[in-house]
């Protein structure tokens, strides 16, 4: 398997966002937990953990995040 850079990766998959008009601290947290979710692949490639042990993982991850995007976007409505 080719292991690309994180940051490249990151990098590639954030440039969609450029041409889009988001706000700026919603844009910080997608840039932000992108980066996270990014290193948190990397290492979960490397850490020999189970399926169950990565989903669980993941899972928690990606409900942290969804209530920092659901924070920004309710805050950003006042």
């Amino acid at each position: 398997m080719n292991r690309a850079n994180p940051q490249e990766v990151v990098s590639a998959a954030l440039k969609p966002l450029e041409g889009i008009d988001i706000p700026p601290a919603l844009r910080s947290s997608i840039e932000r937990q992108g980066r996270g979710l990014m290193s948190l692949a990397t290492s979960l490639l490397n850490s020999g953990m189970d399926e169950q042990q990565v989903r669980d993982v993941v899972d928690k991850a990606c409900a942290s995040y969804r209530d920092e995007l659901i924070a920004a976007i309710l805050a950003l409505r006042k």
